[in-house]
């Protein structure tokens, strides 16, 4: 069970922070993922840490926070929700794959790069059946990359001329 002293210190608060939560759960009413009827209490688990009771490792909560910060706008105290669950899923060594090669690739190279992030979470990504949608990636990727612009014809012109300058345009013929 974390230590309320360890989080509040990792998340940046003080353990008195904690006690100003009104328990209105606003932070519940406006948290994304509800949307998905995921029944997240961002209250719920506050009150849990304060209490020093034990925060279940497969609350949807500390599983899928998105940290878009909707919680801390709606909150009446500004009680910074996404940086405690952060600070709990260090804790409580939940990075997910992902995460950590994303960590790994800032450590390493001070920024992200995607090839070792992908490479980092290929077991996973074999291991859990996303193989199957790497065609559909590929196919958008090669989408979106840059293409060479053809020169052959230009839109708006005749036979693949460029267009005249201005003061060309502006001559009698």
């Amino acid at each position: 069970m974390p230590k309320i002293e360890s989080i509040a210190e990792l998340a940046g608060h003080r353990k008195e922070d904690f006690s100003v939560c009104l328990g209105c759960k606003i932070c519940g009413s406006v948290c994304t993922i509800n949307d998905l009827s995921l029944n997240a209490n961002p209250q719920e688990l506050l009150l849990k840490l304060f209490l020093q009771q034990d925060i279940n490792r497969e609350s949807n909560l500390l599983r899928y926070c998105t940290n878009c910060y909707n919680c801390v706008s709606a909150c009446p105290w500004s009680i910074r929700i996404p940086e405690v669950i952060r600070a709990l899923r260090e804790e409580m060594d939940l990075a997910t794959t992902f995460e950590k090669a994303f960590k790994g690739s800032v450590g390493i190279w001070g920024r992200v790069y995607e090839p070792y992030v992908f490479l980092k979470a290929l077991p996973f990504i074999l291991r859990e059946g996303y193989l199957k949608y790497m065609v559909k990636w590929t196919e958008y990727i090669n989408f979106h990359l840059p293409h060479r612009v053809s020169k052959e014809k230009h839109i708006g012109t005749k036979e693949g001329k460029s267009r005249p300058s201005g003061k060309e345009s502006r001559k009698v013929r």
